[in-house]
């Protein structure tokens, strides 16, 4: 039986089966301990936000940083990114409270995704890793590879891939 359960959440359809999962889990033995991480990643925005640029949609879906100065009464990129974050954790926490799962939450940040939850699994006696699958399509998995993939290899313990 596992002792210390982590969750990848990004507040995607997938990562909410791996929180419903980790629920499971945690019904079959109220011991062990469950942290849900959300990693925050250097987005667009931060890029713009740093060069003094603003960022506009993107007819193809997406955005992209502009000419356009960024108004001073915007606030900063880490400011809207730490709003973001406490969103979604806030999220995974409603959830895993409705079901009766006490849980640790964490944000990390600064590295790719699987090289954060991994490290921070490691640092943290985790034994089991719950990602739900990548929502990616054919095409971009296979160039990109996934997250859920990527975690699987470096991973030194379990990993369960939720679909």
């Amino acid at each position: 039986m596992y002792n210390h359960i982590l969750i990848g959440f990004d507040d995607s359809e997938d990562s909410m089966k791996a929180l419903g999962r980790a629920a499971q889990f945690y019904m079959l033995n109220p011991n062990c301990k469950i942290t849900v991480a959300h990693v925050i990643q250097q987005h667009i925005y931060d890029m713009a936000y740093n060069y003094d640029f603003s960022v506009a949609p993107n007819i193809a879906g997406g955005v992209y940083p502009t000419q356009i100065p960024v108004p001073d009464n915007e606030l900063p990129l880490e400011t809207q990114e730490t709003i973001r974050d406490s969103q979604i954790l806030d999220h995974a926490k409603s959830f895993l409270l409705s079901k009766g799962v006490p849980a640790k939450f964490e944000s990390l940040g600064g590295k790719p995704v699987n090289d954060d939850l991994c490290d921070f699994a490691s640092e943290q006696d985790v034994d089991l890793i719950i990602v739900g699958n990548s929502g990616k399509g054919a095409l971009k998995k296979l160039l990109e590879g996934s997250v859920s993939e990527k975690v699987m290899k470096k991973a030194e313990m379990d990993v369960l891939i939720v679909k």
